[in-house]
């Protein structure tokens, strides 16, 4: 059986689990009020601080109280303002309390710190972490001086105490003092600004709604804040570096627009009393819920060219909705994640099919599909889950992508009306509280008079997807289909659920849903003749796969006439010989003459995804039919109105042998996007033009990362030593996606440059290696160093990020690198 052991099953059999049972917290106290005096030190990388907690026992009779404080230096206790005895072990601290407190009395305890979040792996207990909760970045490598928080799952004790688990909720006063010239952000509204000595600034902010801990937030910098003229309801704010203040609108601007949208979906307002959006360097998560400010990476931060093909929509719709999902209502437990997570990745479908259209919507959910069905090959778990290792575990294509297509299931099962009729029911019965499971059940069944025990398990409490065979067959003016589920000893579950087809011909099509409950199911449709194609699951919707044998005929009339993108996908991918999304962009030229014409017919696909995906089939094209793919892939570039398109069609005809077409990529060169103007320079530059370095020159300095890979490719290849400082100079502003990806060419730069440069560079490599904040930029940087390996220096270099380096993944990898 593959990816399953035979203990696996046994435990499965008999209800028994690997991983240890992980309860939600006991709660022996409920903290109401933090209350925190916060002075950040970039010279130490230190935050010295002072909590005041408002706590009362929640049921039984306390004399000690157990805070989590990680990594920290304890100066002073002090509860109900007289001085304690406590025991700190650098990540509890046990304060005696004197006396036994009742649930009737309420405290106020004093610590008096000093965090010290760099020095957290130092602590045996804690040197596996790879989060520490409060980040410092220096003016280093041309970045910004910033510092911000990351408190998921529980890290916000490594930088002030508390009760530090997601069933905790408290509001919170927080005094963050500053050098003067930053701007600063945290949960809530900001009261009021204080001058202080050695020009420096305490700005007030407060929550006084409860939310959980892992929410609470503080970042700072030098930021420019943009408030939103669209809005008036409350305070609608984006924090951004100051070269993108002009852009801000552009980047967040749709904010407003998807908040009413959300409230119109959930019958039930936004629940706070603003809500900001800040962009952070070196951030080590995609983009953070805090209540009322969430935290973006730094790529969010686009400049007008680059928002031509497109912002980050999907991340801030999705931290959005956590707004009502995660952060009004709160998982009780990480075993519930998939309570928050779930619908903020669902949130991502809405508002794409909302603002882009039913087209934008499928190819959304489906995305979603594949990235849960990837991560089914090898891991197969319950969604909700209460046996697990590692909280951050739960982390996974599960949580998000299967728990967002559970919902849509869900959606389909009891209906548009019904589902967020049952969603407002959840949300408005818990708000403020932490949920379950079951609470989400309950409000459906409260909602639809139904029993909703049968959905939520075979979905949410169980593991695997149903796997479905669909033969059909025409007739006598029937055409018979019979959907067989697969059931083996990997997949136990008989599902129950709803599937729709599409069939006909270029003149009429039709959809049918049939209710799926059995292993076996036959039906029967009467029609006067043949359909042309059928299509089963047209627009994506199932959980699950789907395998349906077909001629090519029919999956070329589905590829042209399905009104269900994902149907004509589907059959395009069949028709090339291409099963998984993963090979959409096979650059695998179409010399079949079917192949070929489909390719050529989907140039003018509607949904511009397959536009893009055709031409990409055409990289490289020198078979038959040349001139009519050329002239194709030309108009594409005159006409086309996506930018990714036409970034597609240049690629496509960079090797073509025909000096009109270089006149095109000059005109392209111009383009609105940056993409396309990339696109436009590889291809020139692949022929190697009398004004070469006059092109590079020109676009060298322009910050994006396809205009940079362009020169950076052309520049790699001519190896000049004075082109070393560019190099540095733009990969030291970078981090994430960008930096993996420029670290790669950098690599190649590299092994072309004298010895002298090369040892020049390996400090350089060295100190994003062991400092970068993503771990794809530390692993490139460590591989460039490989490639460096005939210097001892370079050897040694290794050998210490080796030391420090706490990422397993990383680790299991660089196992695999040549050193001695």
């Amino acid at each position: 059986m593959k990816n399953i052991t035979f203990f696996s099953l046994l435990l499965a059999c008999f209800g028994l689990h690997a991983q240890p049972y992980q309860a939600s917290t006991t709660k022996k106290f409920d903290l109401i009020h933090s209350e925190l005096h916060l002075e950040p030190n970039w010279e130490n990388h230190h935050l010295s601080g002072e909590a005041i907690l408002t706590v009362k026992p929640w049921f039984y009779a306390q004399n000690t109280l157990i805070l989590d404080a990680k990594s920290f230096d304890i100066a002073e206790v002090r509860v109900n303002k007289k001085t304690v005895k406590y025991q700190y072990n650098l990540a509890k601290l046990a304060i005696e309390l004197g006396r036994s407190y009742s649930r009737t009395d309420t405290l106020q305890v004093y610590v008096k710190y000093t965090a010290k979040p760099d020095e957290l792996q130092s602590i045996p207990q804690f040197e596996e972490l790879e989060y520490k909760g409060l980040y410092f970045i220096d003016s280093s490598r041309n970045k910004p001086q910033q510092i911000w928080t990351e408190g998921e799952t529980e890290y916000n004790s490594c930088w002030f105490p508390t009760l530090d688990s997601p069933n905790q909720k408290h509001n919170q006063d927080i005094y963050l003092t500053v050098p003067k010239h930053f701007i600063t952000l945290s949960n809530g509204l900001l009261l009021d600004q204080k001058e202080e000595a050695n020009n420096k600034r305490t700005d007030h902010w407060q929550q006084k709604l409860p939310h959980s801990v892992y929410l609470t937030m503080i970042a700072a910098g030098d930021f420019r804040k943009v408030v939103d003229p669209n809005y008036s309801n409350f305070e609608v704010s984006y924090y951004v570096e100051p070269k993108y203040e002009k852009e801000a609108i552009g980047i967040f601007g749709r904010t407003p627009e998807m908040i009413r949208y959300f409230e119109s979906l959930l019958n039930l307002k936004y629940p706070w009393k603003k809500y900001s959006q800040i962009a952070v360097r070196d951030y080590v998560s995609g983009a953070m819920e805090n209540t009322t400010a969430t935290i973006h990476g730094s790529s969010v931060q686009l400049d007008a060219h680059q928002l031509i093909d497109g912002n980050d929509d999907a991340v801030i719709a999705h931290e959005l909705f956590h707004h009502w999902f995660g952060d009004l209502v709160t998982a009780e437990s990480w075993a519930n994640l998939p309570l928050n997570e779930s619908f903020a990745d669902y949130s991502e479908f809405l508002w794409a099919a909302h603002y882009e259209g039913k087209d934008e919507g499928a190819w959304t959910n489906f995305v979603g599909l594949n990235q849960y069905l990837e991560e089914s090959k090898e891991k197969q778990v319950p969604v909700i889950r209460y046996h697990y290792a590692d909280m951050e575990d739960m982390f996974d294509s599960h949580s998000y992508a299967k728990g967002g297509r559970i919902l849509h299931m869900l959606r389909q099962t009891v209906g548009d009306e019904a589902f967020f009729a049952a969603l407002h029911e959840y949300l408005n019965k818990m708000a403020f509280e932490n949920a379950e499971i079951s609470d989400l059940r309950e409000a459906f069944e409260d909602v639809t008079g139904e029993d909703m025990n049968w959905f939520f398990d075979q979905w949410f409490l169980r593991a695997g997807h149903p796997r479905l065979q669909i033969e059909k067959t025409y007739k006598k003016g029937k055409l018979s289909l019979t959907f067989k589920q697969k059931i083996d000893s990997s997949n136990t579950t008989l599902y129950r659920f709803p599937i729709e087809i599409e069939y006909g011909n270029e003149s009429s099509k039709k959809r049918k849903r049939f209710e799926i409950s059995e292993q076996n199911q036959h039906f029967e449709l009467d029609m006067e003749e043949a359909p042309d194609f059928v299509a089963i699951d047209p627009d994506g919707n199932f959980l699950g796969e789907i395998k349906s044998e077909a001629k090519d005929k029919e999956w070329i009339a589905m590829a042209l006439l399905s009104s269900g993108p994902i149907a004509r996908f589907r059959a395009f991918q069949q028709i090339m010989g291409e099963d998984e999304e993963n090979d959409a962009y096979s650059q695998k030229p179409v010399y079949e003459k079917k192949k070929r014409e489909l390719a050529l017919a989907l140039l003018k696909d509607p949904f511009w995804r397959i536009r893009e995906l055709a031409a990409y089939k055409f990289l490289d094209y020198d078979g038959d039919d040349f001139l009519d793919v050329e002239k194709a892939l030309q108009s594409v570039l005159k006409t086309e109105s996506k930018s990714q398109v036409r970034t597609a069609a240049i690629l496509a005809m960079k090797n073509f042998l025909n000096p009109q077409n270089d006149l095109l990529f000059r005109q392209a060169l111009k383009d609105s996007s940056y993409s396309v103007q990339a696109a436009a320079l590889e291809a020139l530059l692949n022929h190697d033009p009398a004004d070469a370095e006059t092109l590079v020159q020109d676009m060298e300095d322009i910050d994006d990362v396809h205009i940079f890979s362009a020169v950076a490719d052309y520049k790699s290849k001519k190896a000049k030593p004075e082109d070393y400082p560019w190099f540095v100079e733009r990969i030291s502003a970078q981090d994430g996606n960008e930096l993996y990806q420029s670290l790669g060419i950098f690599g190649a730069f590299l092994i072309g440059l004298p010895a002298e440069y090369q040892l020049k560079a390996i400090p350089f490599l060295k100190q994003i290696a062991e400092n970068e904040s993503i771990w794809i930029g530390r692993m490139a940087a460590t591989q460039n160093l490989a490639l460096l390996l005939e210097h001892p220096e370079a050897q040694k270099a290794i050998k210490e990020i080796i030391a420090k380096e706490k990422n397993e993944q990383l680790l299991r990898l660089y196992k695999q690198l040549p050193i001695e």
